[in-house]
Formats: structure tokens, C-alpha cells, sequence
């Protein structure tokens, strides 16, 4: 008795005896250690049967925390709601990215798992939402991708699940490296919405002319010659495409004269939304074209909840750089020659321009075709 007291005893500064101590350490899931303790001042075989019991109380624990959580009744959508309210609506970052953030939470991550309990959704099912994003661009479902793993990494955190289910999901087969042009539909809603928002001139600029956003950006009125019909980009963000000529067709230069009338400052042609007297910057460029889309896209039909688009009509992917692909294909479509695309797109090396190219559009493969046709039959002709 005198050397299990000895051995499991716990005793005060003065050497008085308190009580009989154990203790067990028990590796965890992560791989971590977690150590139970158990008391007892009876006797060593009764805080053997304390550490029993405690042992027994730990997997059980355990064995609840895996299958239903600590918090079993919390759906999902709460959570995520929660999560984008405290820790990205008042975030030190970019309107343009708070924008990105509240669009793949409320456009796409909380209307697929709005029926889910938090601690029902498993690795499959993130696999699954993230598979119907087949054939989007890389960087579209990369960001989908990373906002669920952390989202669902702080819900770990707090311990409401025991693990992130999207931890080891992968992206399915992608388009990589390359932007689409806008399709028909997509087009007629632009110039449908350009007629009477504050950023049409702005979106039909990119469109028409190919401009980049920082080009849209910095674009001042003595870049235009209204006579000639002629826009010379002043400053891009390459030596190529700085002092480019690019002709204005006749839809936008009505629509320039009738921004220009607005007088809404003498030297910048576009400008913040609230504040005419400054240039547009980064945030204030993708404010107007997200509220752009916003009209494009409730015009069309889509779902809204409190002044919140919540079902939305529009292609994930649509984005500014989407317009300048658009007049590169354009370009394409009415023959222009791909050594005079390459100047008007601004691009140092022809070989920018020529991956744009190769995307035949149906226009070009029809007037080719029959060019093809035309020669055969000229040719039969000819040896006849």
C-alpha cells in the first residue's frame, strides 16, 4: 500500500497526502495527444475505476463528435452566413473581391447546400457541388473551390465539425488559360442594359474597342477624335499598346457623344460613381460593372430575395476581359488580318493574338468555306 501510495500519490507542499492520481495520454485522430486524468482518495483501485470510466466517457465523446457534431441541428446555410457577415463583409480587402467572396457563397455554394446540416455534409457531396462546374475556367472553380474549404475550415476551428470535408476535394477537367467570347445572348443583354445604365458607355467602350480595364481606367477625352472617329489609347500597361489607333464605330461614338454631354468632367471620360471629379480606380471600376451586371442580370429573370440576387441567369465566368476577347474574335468575324488584330489589340507579339484566332467562330468558318467552294468551282471552270 505504503508504494502505490508512493507511486500514484498526490501530496501538498508540506508532504501531507491528497489524493491517488492517474493519468493516460490517448493519441487522437490528428495525430495529437490529449491526457485524461482521474482522482481518487479512497484507494489506487478505485481511481483505476475512475480512469475506466473516463476512458470510456472519451470515446464515446469522440465516437458523437465524428458522426454528429457538437452543434447536430446547425444548418449549413446559418453558418455560412455567419462566416461571410464577420469575417468578409467588413474585411480589410478589396470591394472587388467582398463582391467575388458574396458571389460564390449566395450565387452558388449556399443554394446547393441550403438543406444541409452542417455536420451532415461529407466529402462526396463537396465533390459533387464542385463537379458541376465542368468546362468553367480554372480560376472560376479554383476560388469556388478554395471559399468552401474555407469556409468549412473555420466551421473545424470552432469544433462544430471534426473535419473539413473539402479538405481533399479536386477540380474537375477546366478550361485552362483561356477566355471565351460573350455569346449572342450575352450580347443582346449588354446592349439592352447599356441603353440606360451609368456604365454603358463604359462596357460598350471595352466591347467596341477592345480596351483593357486599366485602359477603360485611365481613359481621358483627348484620347477621342470625334471628327475621325478614331480612339488612341495615351497610357496602357504595355509599351505595345500605349498610342495604338482603334476606330470607333458609329453605335459607340453616339453613345460617347451622349456621355460626353453629361459634362460630368472635363478631362476624364469615365469617372467614380459618387465623386465625378476623380478617375475611376480599381474598386470603383468593378463596382459600376457588377452593378451592371446586376441590372443585366435581373432584366433577365433572375431571383431576388431582399434586394439580393440569389438565383442568378449569367455565366459564372462573365467579366470584363470577356469584352476584350470579344472584339479580338469580332475582329476575326469581319476578316480583319491577323497582323492589323494584333495592333488594335495592342499585343506585343503576334502569337497573343494568333491563340485568340484559332477559336473559329461560325461566321468565319461559313465565309472560308464558301471562299473554298467559290475556288474549286472558279478552278473547275477554268480546266473545263
Amino acid at each position: 500500500m505504503a508504494e502505490k501510495r508512493k507511486k500514484y500519490g498526490l501530496y501538498d507542499k508540506e508532504g501531507n497526502f491528497l489524493c491517488y492520481r492517474m493519468t493516460k495520454r490517448i493519441r487522437n485522430e490528428k495525430g495529437e495527444y490529449d491526457v485524461i486524468t482521474a482522482k481518487s482518495k479512497k484507494s489506487v483501485t478505485d481511481c483505476r475505476k475512475v480512469m475506466e470510466q473516463k476512458i470510456q466517457d472519451y470515446y464515446q465523446q469522440k465516437e458523437e463528435e465524428k458522426h454528429k457534431g457538437i452543434y447536430p441541428d446547425m444548418m449549413f446555410k446559418d453558418f455560412a452566413d455567419n462566416w461571410y457577415n464577420l469575417n468578409i463583409k467588413d474585411a480589410d480587402c478589396s470591394k472587388a473581391n467582398k463582391d467575388n467572396y458574396k458571389g460564390y457563397i449566395y450565387t452558388h455554394i449556399i443554394p446547393y447546400f441550403e438543406k444541409y446540416k452542417l455536420c451532415d455534409i461529407t466529402e462526396d457531396d463537396c465533390q459533387r457541388f464542385l463537379n458541376q462546374y465542368v468546362g468553367y475556367s480554372k480560376p472560376f472553380d479554383s476560388k469556388l473551390r478554395m471559399t468552401l474549404r474555407r469556409l468549412l475550415k473555420k466551421a473545424k476551428k470552432q469544433k462544430l465539425i471534426p473535419d473539413n470535408p473539402a479538405e481533399d476535394i479536386v477540380l474537375p477537367q477546366v478550361t485552362v488559360g483561356t477566355r471565351r467570347p460573350i455569346t449572342d445572348e450575352e450580347r443582346a443583354l449588354i446592349l439592352e442594359t447599356a441603353k440606360t445604365h451609368y456604365a454603358g458607355a463604359m462596357v460598350l467602350t471595352m466591347l467596341y474597342c477592345g480596351l483593357r480595364p486599366i485602359e477603360v481606367r485611365r481613359m481621358k477625352w483627348n484620347w477621342i477624335d470625334f471628327e475621325n472617329s478614331i480612339l488612341t489609347v495615351g497610357q496602357s500597361k504595355t509599351k505595345a499598346g500605349t498610342g495604338r489607333k482603334i476606330p470607333i464605330p458609329p453605335q459607340l461614338r453616339a453613345k460617347l457623344l451622349e456621355h460626353k454631354l453629361k459634362g460630368q468632367n472635363d478631362e476624364w471620360v469615365f469617372v467614380r460613381y459618387k465623386n465625378h471629379s476623380l478617375p475611376l480606380d480599381e474598386n470603383a471600376f468593378y463596382h459600376a460593372w457588377h452593378n451592371f451586371c446586376r441590372e443585366m442580370d435581373i432584366a433577365n429573370g433572375a431571383k431576388v430575395y431582399r434586394n439580393q440576387i440569389v438565383e442568378s441567369t449569367l455565366a459564372p465566368d462573365l467579366e470584363p476581359y470577356l469584352l476584350r476577347h470579344t472584339f479580338c474574335t469580332d475582329c476575326q468575324a469581319a476578316g480583319v488580318p491577323l497582323n492589323v488584330a494584333k495592333e488594335l489589340m495592342g499585343h506585343s507579339d503576334i502569337s497573343v493574338t494568333s491563340k485568340i484566332y484559332t477559336h473559329m467562330v461560325d461566321e468565319v468558318f461559313e465565309q472560308n468555306r464558301k471562299r473554298l467552294a467559290d475556288y474549286a468551282t472558279e478552278k473547275e471552270t477554268q480546266t473545263a
